[in-house]
């Protein structure tokens, strides 16, 4: 610990006593069920690793009809007050302190806004109507019970947000709202509300509750004036006396902005923190930031130098609950990083899904006890080095099986050691190193340019054989929206993603991409070509750039990134390629283009699953005794979002059932 001169040193919030400066950021592990065993293990196991301060994250203070049912905690319920305390308590067992963040989620189609003038921005297309005074008054009511059901389970404080556009931010952007009454125009007609919130909890809740408070403190991402309006805000909170600390974050609007509020691999650590900064210097209270905060020494620097007070991580300990008693130990080697793709995270929400982790397939099982020895060892031999099968090497190998892994080329990592090769990709690596030193921890036998055949499966006196074979990029072109091959495409200046990053092929100058995956591998290959100064002409029958991760804002990170380096041609297909030009058709119009004096064209379309030692196993005498699993993308490839989620989620679920 003797590196760090502040992060993992107590800290002072209000009445709070915490042992260090790690704030677990709320958010929502929705899908884990509301006071389940597995949401309490989910919240203990981070406390358990170290996170000194944490927050529920989206406990609603009023009914949300809009939002799935089930998949937040209601804090407006006193039914949910058992769900809360047992959080409360699993948390306190570990010195950890720990708070209810209640959120207004503007999520009822018969409550109205604060202004009828601003159109809705989160949830739906819609312009809802101006709340009446009564409706407020009814919504600070609702806070300020919130808050006592909070009290009761044991919380230690209420913490709620007036940023990201959702909310309050309603009632105190001047961007929303043009009320004209005593909720509206002035800065402390804006902030009213918020005041009778927090009047309304230091009034109703013992002296010792802490409250603090979420801020957008940047608005411009919807042409706000920038810090004046965020730094007037924070400074009548804290010189009020009654809020403890401020979380600040920053141009964070969903969904027009979201890139911001949850800064991906291709944005730099810290991104709120700008903004933390200027508000430290009108402030007298705590003030907690961060962004995408991956390495905890940058976390220590960041107070070290005055910016804040305190650091908050999500996907840190999402990715590794013992993130902050690893990094506390210098154990960093040990640390299983985010990877920052927000897949199987964010995005899963986005879509229905329960909430995970990319990298982490523990996610809802930190409850259960750890894995326990199989009864008999088996010989078990795994085909392919990707994700898929890395993790299954390991989880069988944790049980105790005798593993070998067997992968064709001379690396591990198969699909993700591609995408690390793109800019802005490259922590995607981590993953593969963090396994392959497990893999070396638990003995795993790795044997690298080594091919599974059947006959070296029998050689290796195999009980049990996972195929992971994966999946490669076809090079005639078929896509989604093109399933017959491209005339040409056989053609040797025609080259796929493994040639050119895996294999080192070389290109001539003017490179036609052809992308139909609408993920980030075709612009990440356009980008790294024209930064090495080729001309490059990116081609995809989409409208827009990687659209696949458009909801977690991605896109937009990407076309600010690549549109200024290529030139672009959506909604196109091509039909044909010669040795010299490529034939371009328009989806819609039917126009018919040529790209003349072209050196390579790059397909980017599809990956066809490589399934043939799977059927050659089964298919065949040689595999009659042997346990067969298909797993990863071997058995369903996948060529845009949840691939290496599922892989690696699909090499733990065979590796338990071995």
């Amino acid at each position: 610990m003797a590196q760090f001169k502040h992060l993992f040193s107590p800290f002072k919030i209000g009445s709070l006593e915490l042992r260090n400066r790690v704030f677990m950021s709320p958010h929502g592990m929705v899908g884990l069920g509301i006071g389940t065993d597995a949401q309490v293990g989910y919240f203990e196991a981070r406390a358990k690793g170290g996170c000194g301060f944490m927050v529920i994250a989206s406990c609603q203070v009023v009914p949300a009809p809009q939002v799935p049912p089930g998949w937040f905690i209601e804090a407006y319920n006193r039914e949910h007050i058992p769900a809360i305390k047992r959080i409360v308590d699993a948390v306190h067992q570990h010195d950890s302190k720990i708070v209810v963040q209640g959120v207004w989620m503007q999520a009822d189609p018969a409550t109205g806004q604060a202004s009828g003038m601003a159109p809705h921005t989160v949830l739906s297309d819609s312009q809802p109507r101006s709340m009446t005074v009564t409706e407020i008054k009814a919504l600070v009511e609702a806070h300020i019970v919130a808050a006592q059901h909070a009290e009761e389970a044991g919380a230690d404080g209420f913490e709620f947000p007036i940023g990201g556009g959702a909310g309050l931010q309603s009632f105190t952007s001047p961007l929303y709202n043009k009320r004209t009454d005593e909720y509206g125009g002035s800065l402390e007609n804006r902030m009213r509300m918020v005041m009778e919130i927090i009047d309304g909890i230091r009034a109703r809740c013992r002296p010792d509750f802490v409250v603090g408070l979420a801020v957008n403190a940047d608005d411009t991402t919807l042409g706000g004036e920038g810090l004046s309006e965020g730094l007037a805000i924070c400074k009548l909170l804290s010189d009020s006396g009654k809020v403890n600390w401020l979380r600040i974050t920053a141009r964070g609007q969903k969904p027009q902005m979201t890139h911001f509020h949850y800064p991906s691999s291709y944005m730099g650590e810290g991104t709120h923190v700008y903004a933390a900064a200027e508000v430290k210097k009108v402030v007298n209270i705590p003030v907690v930031s961060g962004g995408r905060i991956l390495n905890a020494a940058f976390g220590d620097q960041l107070i070290d130098e005055g910016k804040l007070d305190m650091i908050f991580v999500a996907r840190s300990v999402i990715a590794d609950a013992e993130w902050p008693n690893k990094s506390r130990d210098g154990q960093t080697s040990e640390i299983r990083a985010c990877i920052g793709d927000l897949e199987g995270c964010f995005l899963r929400s986005c879509i229905g899904h329960p909430v995970g982790c990319t990298v982490n397939p523990e996610i809802g099982s930190e409850h259960l006890p750890p894995l326990s020895p199989v009864a008999k060892s088996k010989r078990v031999v795994i085909a392919g080095g990707g994700p898929a099968g890395m993790q299954a090497a390991l989880v069988a190998a944790q049980r105790g099986h005798n593993v070998t892994l067997l992968e064709k080329s001379g690396v591990l990592g198969g699909h993700v050691t591609l995408q690390a090769k793109l800019p802005g990709l490259e922590d995607r690596s981590d993953i593969i190193r963090w396994l392959q030193l497990q893999l070396g921890k638990h003995g795993v036998d790795i044997r690298l340019d080594t091919e599974a055949t059947p006959q070296l499966i029998a050689e290796l006196g195999a009980e049990a054989v996972i195929v992971a074979t994966g999946a490669r990029y076809t090079r005639n072109g078929v896509s989604k929206n093109q399933l017959a091959p491209i005339p040409g495409a056989d053609l040797a200046h025609v080259l796929t993603p493994e040639d050119l990053l895996l294999d080192h092929a070389r290109t001539g100058q003017r490179i036609v991409v052809y992308d139909n995956t609408a993920y980030e591998v075709g612009p990440g290959i356009a980008e790294l070509l024209a930064d090495q100064g080729k001309e490059v002409i990116f081609v995809t029958a989409d409208s827009g750039l990687a659209m696949s991760v458009t909801e977690i804002g991605i896109n937009k990170v990407i076309s600010k990134r690549l549109l200024p380096k290529v030139t672009f041609v959506p909604q196109t297909v091509i039909s044909a390629i010669d040795p010299a030009n490529v034939k371009l058709v328009h989806l819609y119009t039917g126009e018919v283009t040529v790209l003349e004096n072209v050196d390579n064209t790059i397909v980017v379309t599809s990956k066809p699953p490589n399934e043939a030692l799977y059927h050659a196993l089964v298919g065949s005498g040689v595999g009659s005794d042997l346990e067969v699993h298909l797993i990863g993308d071997a058995r369903e490839a996948r060529w845009s979002t949840f691939a290496t989620d599922e892989a690696i989620k699909d090499g733990r679920r065979v590796g338990l059932i071995l």
